[in-house]
C-alpha cells in the first residue's frame, strides 16, 4: 500500500515564504479592519503606498517580514 503523506521536509523554501506572505497579509488586513482603518490610512502611517499595502494584504510580498514589522508598528504593535 502506497500512501503519500505531507512531510515538512517536502516543503520548499519558496512554499514556506509564500505561506508566510499570505499569513502576514491576512493578519495585517484583519488588524487594520478591526480598527476601521482604510488601506490609505495605514499605508500613510507606515510610509508605504496604498498599492504596496494592497499587494501585501493579498500575499504578494515575499519576503513579508520587513513590511509586516512596518505595518504592525504603524498600528501600535511595535516594541514599547
Amino acid at each position: 500500500m502506497s500512501t503519500t503523506w505531507f512531510r515538512a521536509v517536502d516543503v520548499t523554501e519558496a512554499q514556506r515564504a509564500r505561506w508566510d506572505a499570505e499569513d502576514s497579509g491576512r493578519l495585517v488586513q484583519s488588524l487594520r479592519e478591526e480598527r476601521g482603518w482604510t488601506r490609505t490610512r495605514l499605508a500613510k502611517l507606515a510610509g508605504t503606498s496604498h498599492a504596496e499595502l494592497a499587494g501585501f494584504e493579498m500575499g504578494r510580498t515575499v519576503p513579508a517580514q520587513p513590511l509586516l514589522v512596518r505595518y504592525l508598528n504603524a498600528m501600535g504593535y511595535g516594541p514599547r
